[in-house]
């Protein structure tokens, strides 16, 4: 009786025991669940976040580069109110990036993060007040005056605008390490809750199986916003080529392989000719699908390890490697005539070799673009601006 007595208490231990890792596995596979959960919750939101980052600092440069085009414009003696349709780009470009950046505003920040952000707001804002001032005296000077004003409009509006960029681009990055560092806790939430499973679930093997299935849902789930993350960091959605984070990358690359090799590499902007006409002509939509058909034919053109990226609106930047000034107009001349629908395009070459920052030879490939738009567009030329090509 006694033995039987013992049986019965160790049955009931052992029943007990069964129980205690069951409901162990499965609270700690709620934990987990729950934990990993909120990493992907904090992902989902990182990913918003730095999407809208983006898309900021992509309208800072296109204010800055309509200003620029909007001086030009006063100083050919264009209007200056809604019958130029710059103006109502400029316009609508600082109304959405004002919205852009009171929605970031409201996102959870942390200190740091938020005093980037209001520096660039007062960046941008004085860049549009500085912007507005000068607009006026180029509306009211004389032909001199004009220029001298657009002169200190450009020198002075400019780097506020650069200011506010290299603001939201630190931004950007704080915020994509968050969301790396947020991918990296919902996976160790994951594995935590794993070896949970494997500690506890030796006593129920039907159960750990369908917990483990579960978890490995959602780690795929997990893996698959990782990906997705990752291409919204590279690609730019429109287009399928890469974005401006691309660019930046891949650019000091290019002249650090062009200073280890001897071999110069070639830089260029390729600024759609009236574009926002074909725009209003057209529709959005079409638009968009221009956009889209000319990015992938430049890139059908270009040799594997060259690079094309979205500069910005209808912008785009080429990055050539082991390819010196002439070889880069030829096939910027080829490439004239291969666009769809009958659009041309002004570019501007410059050639380094690595011995410059990466600014330094864009903004040479910038001042020349800007000579192909003032000798009357559909046209390529090379920084310095005498060696001029026009399609044949």
């Amino acid at each position: 009786m006694a033995q039987g007595q013992r049986f019965g208490w160790g049955m009931a231990a052992s029943v007990l025991a069964v129980m205690v890792l069951v409901f162990a596995a499965l609270v700690s596979s709620w934990l987990g669940l729950n934990a990993e959960e909120r990493g992907r919750a904090a992902l989902e939101q990182a990913a918003h976040l730095e999407r809208d980052v983006v898309e900021a600092r992509t309208l800072t440069a296109m204010a800055a580069s309509l200003q620029s085009d909007l001086a030009l414009d006063a100083l050919r003696g264009q209007p200056m109110d809604e019958r130029n349709p710059r103006v109502v780009a400029y316009r609508q470009a600082l109304d959405a990036l004002r919205a852009l950046l009171e929605r970031i505003r409201a996102a959870p920040l942390d200190s740091a993060e938020r005093e980037l952000l209001e520096r660039a707001q007062l960046a941008i804002e004085r860049f549009v007040r500085i912007a507005a001032d000068g607009a006026g005296r180029l509306r009211a000077g004389s032909r001199t005056g004009k220029l001298v004003s657009a002169n200190a409009l450009l020198d002075t509006a400019r780097p506020l605008a650069d200011q506010a960029t290299g603001q939201i681009r630190a931004l950007e990055r704080s915020v994509a390490g968050r969301a790396a560092e947020a991918a990296e806790d919902a996976q160790d939430a994951a594995q935590r809750a794993r070896v949970l499973l494997i500690v506890f679930g030796g006593s129920s093997l039907l159960l750990a199986l369908i917990l483990a299935r579960t978890l490995s849902e959602s780690m795929a789930r997990r893996a698959e916003l990782v990906r997705q993350l990752g291409e919204l960091a590279r690609v730019d959605g429109l287009t399928g080529v890469g974005n401006r984070r691309v660019w930046d990358e891949e650019l000091a690359r290019g002249l650090e392989r062009a200073r280890r090799t001897g071999k110069p590499c070639s830089v260029g902007l390729i600024d759609l000719d009236h574009f926002k006409r074909f725009n209003d002509t057209h529709g959005h939509q079409r638009g968009d699908a221009l956009l889209r058909s000319t990015a992938q034919a430049f890139a059908a053109r270009l040799r594997n390890d060259d690079l094309i990226a979205r500069y910005g609106g209808e912008e785009f930047a080429v990055l050539l490697h082991g390819c010196d000034l002439e070889n880069a107009m030829r096939l910027f001349d080829r490439l004239q005539g291969m666009l769809p629908a009958g659009q041309t395009f002004s570019a501007g070459i410059a050639a380094s070799d690595g011995g410059e920052e990466g600014q330094a030879v864009v903004g040479r490939a910038d001042a020349a673009l800007y000579r192909a738009k003032e000798l009357g567009r559909n046209r390529t030329v090379a920084a310095p601006a005498d060696a001029l090509r026009t399609p044949a």
